[in-house]
Parts: C-alpha cells; sequence; structure tokens
C-alpha cells in the first residue's frame, strides 16, 4: 500500500499545536523585547518567562523530528503537555503585563500627617503706663483790663434801623389799603371801628400847624376820642414802645385844607395840586411819630401816593 502522500492524524495535531505554540511565542516575543529595559533591572519573571520558551521551543524542534511510526501515546502526551506549557506560558505574560502597567501608573502621594496646631501662648500682661508729668503752665503776662469806651448814641439810630430791615408795620398797612378799598363815608364809622379796635390806634388830630420849637417846624398834635373828629390815625409799633406808624384817616378826603392847615403837608410828602380833592390814596411809607411824656413828634415823614383826585 502506498503511503507517500498520507499525514497521519497525529502528525496533522502536532503540527495545528506547533503553529498555534509559533503563534504564542511571537507575541512573547515581542512583549519581551518591549520590556527590554525592564529585564535588565533583574525581574525574576522575565527569566523564568525565557525558560519556558525555551523548552517550548525544544519540545517543537523533537515533536518535528520525530517520525509517524513512533509510539503514539507517547506523542499524544507530549502534545498535552506542550498545551499545558503554552497556557502556562500566556498566564505568565498576562501577569508581566498587570506588572507592567502598575510600574507605568505614578506612585500614589504619601498620606499628609495631620498638623497639630501648638497651643497659643499666654497673652502677655498689660504694662502699667506711667504717669505723665505735665508740663509747667506758661503764666500769661498780666495785662491791664481796659475798660470799654462809651458809645455814642444816635437819637436816629433806631429810626434807621426800621427802615432797612422789612417793615414791622406791613401787615398794618395792607389791612389799611383794603378797608379804604370798600370805604364809604356813609358807613364810615361802621368800617373804621373794627379795623381801630384791632390794631388798638390812637386817633390824633394836629391842633398846631405851624408850631416851631428850636427853630424848627413842629407841629402839634392831641389824642381825641371821635373818630369823625382825628385826622390821623397811630399805630404803635410791636417791640418799639413809643414809636408809631402814622397814616391819615379815610373819614376825610385829602384836600387843599387838610393838606395846608390840618398838618398833612408837614407829615406827609405827596404830590397835592391846589384846588384837588382825592378820595383814594395809597400810603407807600407810614410817618414814624415818637411818644414822649404825652409829647408827639414827627421823626419821619411819609410818603403818600393820590389818587383820582376831582376839583
Amino acid at each position: 500500500m502506498d503511503t507517500g502522500g498520507f499525514i497521519h492524524p497525529v502528525m496533522a495535531n502536532v503540527m495545528t499545536v506547533i503553529s498555534f505554540i509559533l503563534v504564542v511565542a511571537s507575541v512573547a516575543v515581542a512583549a519581551v523585547a518591549a520590556h527590554y529595559a525592564w529585564r535588565n533591572t533583574g525581574g525574576g519573571s522575565m527569566e523564568a518567562l525565557e525558560g519556558r520558551f525555551a523548552r517550548i521551543k525544544g519540545e517543537i524542534e523533537r515533536i518535528s523530528s520525530s517520525r509517524p511510526e513512533d509510539d503514539a501515546a507517547r506523542l499524544k502526551t507530549d502534545v498535552e503537555t506542550l498545551r499545558a506549557e503554552v497556557n502556562s506560558l500566556h498566564d505568565a505574560i498576562a501577569e508581566l503585563r498587570q506588572e507592567m502597567a502598575a510600574m507605568a501608573a505614578p506612585p500614589a502621594a504619601p498620606e499628609q500627617e495631620e498638623v497639630v496646631p501648638a497651643p497659643a501662648a499666654p497673652a502677655a500682661e498689660p504694662v502699667p503706663e506711667l504717669p505723665q508729668e505735665s508740663a509747667p503752665e506758661e503764666e500769661e503776662p498780666s495785662m491791664q483790663a481796659v475798660p470799654p469806651q462809651p458809645v455814642e448814641e444816635d437819637e436816629n439810630a433806631g429810626f434807621e434801623d426800621l427802615l432797612e430791615q422789612r417793615p414791622i408795620w406791613q401787615d398794618f398797612i395792607d389791612d389799611y389799603h383794603m378797608m379804604r378799598e370798600g370805604f364809604s363815608p356813609e358807613r364810615g364809622e361802621d368800617l373804621c371801628w373794627p379795623f381801630i379796635d384791632s390794631y388798638v390806634l390812637r386817633l390824633l388830630v394836629c391842633t398846631d400847624h405851624n408850631a416851631m420849637e428850636n427853630g424848627k417846624n413842629m407841629p402839634k398834635f392831641e389824642v381825641v376820642d371821635d373818630v369823625n373828629e382825628a385826622t390821623f390815625w397811630a399805630y404803635e409799633l410791636p417791640g418799639a414802645q413809643g414809636l408809631f406808624a402814622v397814616v391819615p384817616s379815610p373819614m376825610f378826603p385829602y384836600d387843599q385844607a387838610m393838606h395846608e392847615e390840618e398838618g398833612m403837608k408837614e407829615t406827609f410828602a405827596a404830590r397835592y395840586e391846589p384846588g384837588k380833592s382825592h378820595e383814594h390814596l395809597t400810603v407807600n411809607m407810614p410817618a414814624l411819630f415818637s411818644l414822649t411824656e404825652g409829647h408827639w413828634r414827627i421823626e419821619q415823614p411819609g410818603i403818600l401816593e393820590l389818587e383820582d383826585s376831582r376839583p
């Protein structure tokens, strides 16, 4: 029987195992080459792996050189041995990879010890302050007190202050003008007395418009009780005792007799034209009178604005 082209089944199995072993060996050789530096450090696992590889290589050469007629049982045993060696080699390669990964990982940072703060030092006791010696006070040179110089009083100073400030008689003048707007001689007393009582007015009449005093014209005035007789109304200024704001009585028109004979031209500055009579007028500024021991004196003439004159 011709057996030249026949391959024994055992040899076929051997050939398959040898091919598988060669593939695994190639992977192992690549791993060994990649970590050549680690091997130089004297790793024991790599030396054992090389020993196993040499042993498997020897078994492969021995099986390759065997003949088909050799004992099939012994050949089967060798194949099982090779399989076991290959499995062991595979496990060794896996362990080697794990070791390589562990070496490549950065080392874990050492645990830091908890720092216990040192106990605080006791606070220093405050140092008592020493009393400072006060510097001796310098004696100021004594100065002889200078007596205040007497101030000469100006008799007209009070009237000048009144003129410079807001007129304290303004409310009185405003109400006086309002009363004159609706004034009529028929209702004269009924309109006048409420106003007179409200401002506690003094009713005056000029008794001598040509009287002289110290070479000056000083008309004389007296107080009367009859509103139909009085030609002037005097309002005492608040806070200025003895000083009065004086206005013409609305009971009489401003005519020539009133202007020339009843003391109006001496008491007020007005642009009066002879022969004319004025029922309406405006007090731009009241006259200022003083009262001293029953004596009335013109301190400052007033100013009148005469309106709607009639012949």
